[in-house]
């Protein structure tokens, strides 16, 4: 669990609890004394599907050179006209596709000029339908047209580099991005001008780099296998199969939400917070815990020791720092009219969604025995439409649409 996290467990917590008023057989709420509302959700341990995600189109490609073969998409939006626009980040191209997938047009490619792009992570788009793709090795924020291309570009000092955009664009036109201070957050306007800004003391804590953890034992980094290499010449990290993380999404209205695993009692925990710190709403799911079978955990360890083996380190290690149970919590993302989707991890092959009202409700199950969703990229739901980049047997990527369709 986060410090983020941790802490609003003890918001939680301290307060005094009021009598918790009923909403139907699965929920309580309660408002706590310092205005905070939390509800509780109960869920059966294994509840029937309330909708079926049918696929009706996927685009892509895993042969030939056209457009609609992605090497590796790190962007996705849906055009207010129905169509969708995808940052390919290998190719350093926008791509914009029509409501029936086909073909539109491709704008960008490596380089240095106005409209290029080099080490592009991350597409978002504005109020007025333009695509605005964050550009870090070249300094800048461009954005395009979906119809007639590149239009303007912005100086940007991003300060610190992930795999994919930290940031997001509000419904209002304000960008938001998190900074490397603890809890820390910039707004911009659409001319890239810093309106606010907030952050939380740093504590002066400092994590471990790799040869410390590696020399200091396995105990040093319980979320991570430390390792450096027999001749000292490399070190790093490798992450423990199975230990639960928390989650961030930062959604259209300007707040973030923060899911955690939680043990006791078993189920998952997530919080809407504004952007200055102040906690709106928790909600927290009893539901059981999924045991990691010994297939998987034989597999992940095996998985460990060839990485180890690779980089020239010893592949003995605390495999019990390996859970028993996989995380309660995989992702989670607020579709366009509000509702809470947390992807979670099922017993089957299915792909499954708890979904949740605005206000913190449980409203049902979503699965799709199809949609192998990149768990790294939050999928976009529009009205009955669920939008994700996926994967097939062999890795190639897809974006895939599908109907929201009622179970039974």
């Amino acid at each position: 669990m986060s410090a983020a996290t941790a802490g609003l467990t003890l918001v939680a917590t301290a307060c005094e609890q009021q009598r918790p008023t009923s909403i139907g057989r699965a929920a309580t709420r309660e408002t706590l004394p310092s205005g905070i509302e939390r509800v509780t959700n109960t869920l059966p341990d294994d509840p029937t599907p309330t909708w079926t995600l049918i696929e009706e189109l996927r685009v892509g490609s895993a042969d030939g050179d056209g457009p609609d073969v992605f090497g590796e998409l790190r962007g996705l939006v849906v055009l207010p006209d129905g169509g969708f626009a995808v940052l390919d980040s290998q190719a350093q191209e926008v791509r914009v596709f029509a409501e029936d997938g086909s073909h539109r047009a491709t704008y960008g490619g490596e380089g240095e000029g106005p409209g290029e792009l080099r080490g592009a992570h991350g597409l978002m788009l504005d109020p007025h339908g333009r695509l605005w793709i964050t550009d870090p090795a070249n300094g800048r924020l461009s954005v395009f047209d979906p119809e007639t291309g590149f239009v303007e570009s912005f100086r940007h000092n991003f300060a610190f580099y992930a795999y994919i955009w930290q940031g997001t664009m509000t419904a209002d036109g304000r960008i938001v991005r998190p900074t490397l201070r603890p809890q820390g957050f910039e707004i911009y306007d659409l001319n890239m001008e810093l309106v606010e800004s907030f952050s939380q003391p740093d504590d002066g804590s400092r994590g471990l780099s790799a040869r410390e953890a590696a020399q200091q034992g396995e105990d040093a980094t319980p979320s991570s296998f430390a390792w450096q290499s027999r001749d000292g010449s490399r070190s790093g990290f490798m992450g423990v199969p199975y230990y639960p993380r928390s989650v961030r999404y930062y959604d259209r209205e300007g707040t973030v939400w923060i899911g955690a695993h939680e043990t006791d009692p078993a189920g998952y925990r997530i919080a809407r917070r504004h952007l200055a710190g102040d906690t709106a709403l928790i909600v927290e799911i009893r539901k059981p815990h999924i045991p990691v079978s010994r297939e998987e955990r034989d597999a992940a360890i095996e998985g460990i020791r060839e990485r180890l083996r690779e980089q020239g380190a010893d592949t003995d290690r605390d495999w019990s720092k390996i859970p028993d149970v996989k995380p309660s919590i995989v992702n989670l993302f607020t579709s366009a009219e509000g509702d809470i989707w947390v992807r979670v991890p099922s017993t089957g092959e299915e792909a499954t969604w708890d979904v949740f009202s605005a206000d913190g409700t449980y409203a049902g199950t979503a699965t799709s025995t199809a949609l192998n969703a990149l768990p790294f990229l939050p999928p976009l739901v529009r009205d009955d439409k669920f939008w994700a980049i996926v994967t097939d047997a062999f890795g190639v990527q897809y974006v895939a649409r599908a109907m929201i369709t009622p179970s039974g």
